[in-house]
């Protein structure tokens, strides 16, 4: 059960390289959508991490991210 519930948190929450791959876009780029609050994202520690289901609606929309965020 427990094994479970990671494997469909991990499924939910992307890494850089991740969404990197996803938008085709370089790793870097996705730093800096998500230091300047351009893409939906939270930083922990030092890494930034990206809930999928966000981030589609992201996409989705056409890149608005302030739209998302104010739901």
């Amino acid at each position: 059960m427990v094994e479970e519930n990671n494997t469909q948190l991990n499924d939910q929450v992307l890494t850089i390289r991740e969404v990197a791959q996803y938008l085709r876009l370089s790793e870097a780029k996705i730093y800096e959508l998500a230091r300047n609050g351009t893409i939906p994202a939270v930083r922990i520690g030092k890494s930034w991490r990206f809930q999928k289901e966000l981030l589609m609606e992201w996409v989705r929309n056409g890149g608005e991210a302030n739209e998302i965020l104010k739901e």
